[in-house]
C-alpha cells in the first residue's frame, strides 16, 4: 500500500507525483499559519515542548500524532530564532538519517525542515542542505527532498537542483528536471539542453518542458535546435517559452512554426495567433495576407483577431481588398468589420451590400446596422426594405430600425410623411421599431389620410409608442375605423397602450364605457379588447354586454367570456346565467360556469357552494342542475349540505340529492386519513390543494395506498393526478372498496394508468369507508406518484 499524506490524507507516489507535492507545499504552508495563530500558538506560551525526535521516528498515518503536535509546537516557539531554528533542524536530520524512521516519519520532517528554512529566510546549516542536496539523488527520497525545498528561494537552492541532476536517472532525474523548471532555474539550461536529445522520452519530454518554462532566449534556441523539436512536446515547450520571452525573440519561434508546413495545422494555426499577439504592429498585413489564402483554420484566427486590433490599422486595411477576396471570406470579413463599428467600413460595406453574391449582400445589409448611421445608410437600407427580395428585405427593415447617428431619424419621419404607399408604410413601420415618440404628433395626423393601408399603418406604429395620454385618441380611432386592417390594427393600439397605464384599476374604464354606449356592430368588434385586457372588471363589462338586448352581441359577449383564462369571469358567467332573457346565452353562461368548477379542483370554500347554488336555481335544463348538484358533493359546509338536503325531494334531483348529502356528511367527517406501502411521511402531500407538492414511491409492482373516509360513502370517480410529472402513473392498477379491511372483496375497477391524470371511473352505487389502490407493475425507470388525489 502507497504511503499517505499526515496533512492531506492523499497517497504518496514516489516517482512523480507533482500534483501531490504542489498540494502539499500548499498545505504546508496552511499548517505553519493556521499553527501560528491557533490553539497551538497559545498552549506553546505555557508549556515549554519537550524533544520530540525520539518519538517522532515512529510517527504512522493514524494513532496518536502527540509527536508531530510536539514538534509544531516546538517550532512555532522558536519564531525566527536562527540558532533555535538550526537546533530543531539538526535534531530532525539525525532523526531522518535513522534507518529504522518511518515514511511517515520522515515526510513529516521534510515538511518542518522546509517549513524552517523559509523561516529562516532560506538560510540553514550547511548539515541541513547537503543532506536534502543528497536525497535528491535518491530514488527513495527524491520527493521528500523536493516537498522540503522546491518552494525555498535563493540561488543556493537552485544549485543543490541543478548539482544533483547529473547525478539522477529515470525518475528521479524527472523529478529533479521537473522542480528546476518549476522554480525556472536558467543556470540549468545547458545542462537541460543536452537532455534534449536523451534516447528515454520521459527525460528529454521533461527537459522540454522544464525549458520551456524557464523560456530564456537560451533555452528557446535549444528547443528549436532540437532533433525533436517538432514533437507535440517540444512544440508546446517553444509556444510556452515565447509566453517568457521579450517579443524580439519570440519571433522567430512563432515564424518558425507557423511557418512549417508539416506540422499539423491548428498548432501553426497557434502560432500564427500568438504572432498577431505579440507583433501587434505588423498584424494587419498578417491579416490580410492569411485572408487573401485558402486555408479556413487560419482564416478563422484572422476574423477572430479582428476585433481586437486597433480600428485605425485594420479597417483601412480590410476595406481595400475586400472586393479581391472570395464571397465567403467576403461575408467573415464583413460580419467582423460590423461588429468593430468602425465608420471608416461605410463605404466598402455600402458597395458590398450591392454585390450579386446574396451572402456578401445580406451579410453587408446586417452589418450597416451596425455602424454609426448616415442620411446615405438610412436610405440604402429604406430601399433595400422594399426590394423583390424578401429575405434582403427582412434583414434591411431590422438592420434600418437599429441604426442610429444624425440625420437617420429625419429620414425616417419625412419618409413616413410623404410619398408612395409602400414607401410610407415602410417608415411608419420604423416609427414603431425604433421607438421614436417624438413622432406621435405626425402618426396621430395622419388618421385623416385618405389611404386605409396608411391609417393602418400609422395607428399600428401609434400603438407601440403612443403613450396613455394617447389613449382617448386611439379609442375614437378604433370606434371610427372601417377598414378591416386599420380595425384590427386599432383593437391592438387600444389594448396596448391602455396596459402600458400605471393607474391598473382605471385604465380599462374608458374601453369598457366606449364599448358599452357603441353600436351593437361596432360594441361586437371591439369585444376582443376586454378579454386581452384581463381582469375582473373586463369580464364584468362581457358579462354586461352578454345582456344586452341585440342577440348577436350578447352571443359574442357570453362566447368570450366561456373561453376567458381566469377565474375572474366566474361570477360574471354566473350573473348571465341567472338575469339573461335569451335561453341560448343562459345556457352557455351556466355551462361554461360549470366546467369552469368542473375544472378547479380548488379546496371547498363557502363561495364555492353559494356559486353552485346560483346555478343551481338559474340552470335552464334539467341536464345542468344535475351537474351542478354532483359538484355540490365535493362540499363541506354547513350549507353545502343544507342545499342538497332540501332538493331530496326534488322529483327530478332528489336521488341524487340524497346520495349527495351522504357524500358531504362524509366530507364533514373530517380529511380522509392516508396509509401506503412506503412514503408515509409524504401522504399529507396529496390532501393539501397543491400540484407542486406529492407523494412518490418506486414501482415496485406491491405498492398501494389506503384512503379511510372515516365513515361509509358513495364513491363515482377517482384523480390520481400527476401535475409535472406526466409520466410516473401506475402501470397497472387495480382498486378495492369496502367497510372491512380484511375483507375487501373483488377489485371495482382496474386498468392502466394515464399520463398528467389517472382517472379511475367507478361501477354505478360504489360505497365504502376504505379504499385501496394497488398499483401492480413494476417499473424500474420511473417512480408512482401522486401530486393530488380528487375524489368524487
Amino acid at each position: 500500500m502507497k504511503p499517505f499524506s499526515l496533512l492531506t490524507g492523499f497517497p504518496i507516489n514516489r516517482t512523480v507525483p507533482t500534483l501531490h507535492r504542489r498540494i502539499l507545499h500548499l498545505v504546508t504552508a496552511a499548517l505553519a499559519l493556521a499553527i501560528a495563530s491557533g490553539p497551538l500558538a497559545a498552549a506553546q506560551k505555557s508549556t515549554a515542548a519537550a524533544p520530540a525526535a525520539p518519538v517522532l521516528k515512529s510517527l504512522d498515518y493514524s494513532g496518536n500524532q502527540q509527536a508531530r503536535d510536539a514538534l509544531d509546537r516546538e517550532i512555532i516557539a522558536a519564531g525566527t530564532d536562527a540558532a533555535k531554528l538550526d537546533a530543531i533542524a539538526t535534531r530532525l536530520l539525525t532523526t531522518l538519517k535513522q534507518a529504522d524512521a518511518t515514511f511517515a516519519s520522515r515526510q513529516a520532517i521534510c515538511q518542518r525542515l522546509g517549513s524552517i528554512l523559509l523561516s529562516a529566510s532560506g538560510s540553514g546549516s550547511p548539515a541541513v542542505l547537503n543532506t536534502l542536496g543528497t536525497m535528491l539523488t535518491s530514488d527513495r527520497d527524491v520527493e521528500l527532498a523536493r516537498l522540503a525545498l522546491e518552494r525555498l528561494p535563493g540561488d543556493a537552492i537552485d544549485a543543490l537542483f541543478v548539482k544533483a541532476l547529473p547525478k539522477t536517472n529515470g525518475h528521479t532525474r524527472v523529478a529533479v528536471i521537473q522542480s528546476i523548471g518549476t522554480r525556472q532555474i536558467a543556470s540549468a539550461v545547458p545542462a537541460l539542453s543536452a537532455l534534449l536529445n536523451e534516447s528515454e522520452s520521459g527525460i528529454a519530454d521533461a527537459a522540454a518542458k522544464a525549458l520551456g518554462n524557464i523560456g530564456t532566449a537560451d533555452a528557446a534556441k535549444a528547443l528549436s535546435s532540437a532533433a525533436r523539436a517538432r514533437s507535440p512536446a517540444f512544440v508546446q515547450a517553444q509556444f510556452d517559452a515565447t509566453t517568457h520571452l521579450p517579443p524580439p525573440d519570440a519571433l522567430p519561434v512563432l515564424q518558425s512554426l507557423h511557418n512549417d508546413a508539416s506540422l499539423p495545422t491548428h498548432v501553426r494555426a497557434t502560432a500564427f495567433r500568438r504572432l498577431l499577439e505579440v507583433q501587434p504592429a505588423g498584424a494587419a498585413a498578417r491579416i490580410t495576407q492569411v485572408l487573401g489564402g485558402s486555408d479556413w483554420t487560419f482564416k478563422e484566427v484572422a476574423v477572430e483577431a479582428i476585433s481586437v486590433q486597433p480600428a485605425a490599422e485594420i479597417v483601412p486595411a480590410l476595406v481595400g481588398k475586400l472586393a479581391n477576396w472570395d464571397p465567403a471570406t467576403q461575408v467573415a470579413v464583413v460580419a467582423a468589420l460590423g461588429r468593430k463599428a468602425d465608420p471608416a467600413a461605410s463605404a466598402a460595406l455600402v458597395q458590398a451590400a450591392a454585390h450579386r453574391d446574396d451572402s456578401v449582400r445580406r451579410a453587408a445589409l446586417e452589418a450597416l446596422g451596425r455602424l454609426p448611421g448616415t442620411a446615405e445608410t438610412a436610405q440604402l437600407l429604406a430601399r433595400a426594405t422594399m426590394s423583390g427580395d424578401s429575405t434582403d428585405a427582412k434583414i434591411a427593415r431590422h438592420s434600418l430600425a437599429r441604426l442610429n447617428g444624425p440625420g437617420v431619424s429625419e429620414i425616417v419621419i419625412a419618409g413616413a410623411g410623404k410619398g408612395d404607399t409602400r414607401s410610407r408604410a415602410m417608415f411608419l413601420e420604423q416609427l414603431a421599431l425604433r421607438n421614436m415618440t417624438e413622432a406621435t404628433p405626425l402618426l396621430l395626423k395622419t388618421r385623416g389620410d385618405s389611404d386605409a393601408t396608411i391609417r393602418a399603418a400609422a395607428v399600428g406604429a401609434l400603438g407601440e409608442v403612443g403613450s396613455p395620454a394617447e389613449l382617448p385618441a386611439v379609442l375614437q380611432w378604433a370606434l371610427a375605423a372601417t377598414d378591416d386592417e386599420e380595425q384590427s390594427r386599432a383593437l391592438r393600439a387600444l389594448v396596448n397602450i391602455a396596459v402600458r397605464s400605471p393607474a391598473t384599476a382605471e385604465r380599462g374604464q374608458p374601453v369598457f364605457q366606449a364599448i358599452e354606449q357603441a353600436s351593437p356592430e361596432v360594441a361586437k368588434r371591439l369585444l376582443p379588447a376586454l378579454s386581452r385586457l384581463g381582469g375582473a372588471a373586463s369580464a364584468e363589462c362581457a358579462a354586461r354586454l352578454a345582456l344586452h338586448r341585440d342577440s348577436a352581441l350578447a352571443t359574442a359577449a357570453v362566447t368570450l367570456l366561456a373561453r376567458w383564462s381566469d377565474r375572474t369571469a366566474l361570477m360574471p358567467l354566473v350573473s348571465v346565467a341567472e338575469k339573461s332573457p335569451d335561453p341560448e346565452v343562459r345556457t352557455t353562461a351556466a355551462d361554461a360556469a360549470l366546467k369552469f368548477v368542473e375544472r378547479n379542483r380548488e379546496p371547498w370554500s363557502a363561495p364555492q357552494t353559494d356559486v353552485l347554488g346560483r346555478l343551481l336555481k338559474a340552470a335552464p335544463s334539467a341536464d345542468a342542475r344535475k351537474r351542478a348538484l354532483a359538484l355540490l358533493n365535493r362540499g363541506n359546509d354547513k350549507a353545502a349540505l343544507a342545499l342538497a338536503s332540501k332538493l331530496e325531494t326534488d322529483p327530478e334531483l332528489g336521488a341524487s340529492a340524497r346520495e349527495v348529502v351522504e357524500t358531504i356528511k362524509a366530507n364533514r367527517a373530517g380529511p380522509p386519513k392516508l396509509r401506503a406501502s412506503a412514503g408515509e411521511e409524504q401522504l399529507k402531500n396529496i390532501l393539501d390543494g397543491k400540484t407542486d407538492t406529492r407523494w412518490s414511491i418506486p414501482a415496485t409492482g406491491d405498492d398501494w395506498l389506503e384512503v379511510d373516509f372515516r365513515q361509509r360513502r358513495p364513491l363515482k370517480r377517482l384523480t390520481l393526478d400527476q401535475t409535472g410529472r406526466t409520466g410516473e402513473f401506475p402501470e397497472r392498477y387495480e382498486v378495492f372498496v369496502g367497510d372491512d379491511l380484511a375483507h375487501l372483496g373483488a377489485a371495482k375497477s382496474s386498468g392502466t394508468g394515464q399520463r398528467n391524470r389517472t382517472v379511475i371511473e367507478l361501477p354505478a352505487n360504489t360505497r365504502g369507508r376504505y379504499v385501496v389502490i394497488k398499483n401492480l407493475a413494476e417499473r424500474e425507470d420511473t417512480p408512482w406518484t401522486i401530486c393530488e388525489l380528487f375524489v368524487d
